[in-house]
């Protein structure tokens, strides 16, 4: 999480606003990794996630990225999933 901060900050694109590991709902024997993201730009942020747990060799197979634009105390947003057609996200 660490790499995510420092890549996001000196991108100025957000912060890391935390991570979990959680249950697949349709799924409950696997487990996802949830990340909280406070984003100024969704599509660069999400590329630049994608991009630093996939170079840093982490399973990035699982994971869900949730944002929150930044300056607005908005809820967070499922933003992008490991597979296509997931919906199910809770915080």
């Amino acid at each position: 999480m660490e790499c995510l901060e420092i890549s996001l900050a000196d991108a100025g694109l957000g912060y890391v606003d935390g991570f979990d590991m959680g249950k697949c709902m349709s799924d409950p024997k696997k487990y996802v990794l949830n990340i909280f993201c406070v984003v100024t730009e969704e599509e660069p942020s999400i590329a630049l996630v994608k991009r630093v747990l996939r170079d840093s060799r982490l399973d990035y197979t699982r994971i869900k990225i949730a944002t929150m634009p930044y300056g607005k105390e908005e809820t967070y947003t499922l933003k992008y999933a490991y597979k296509k057609g997931v919906t199910d996200f809770s915080l």
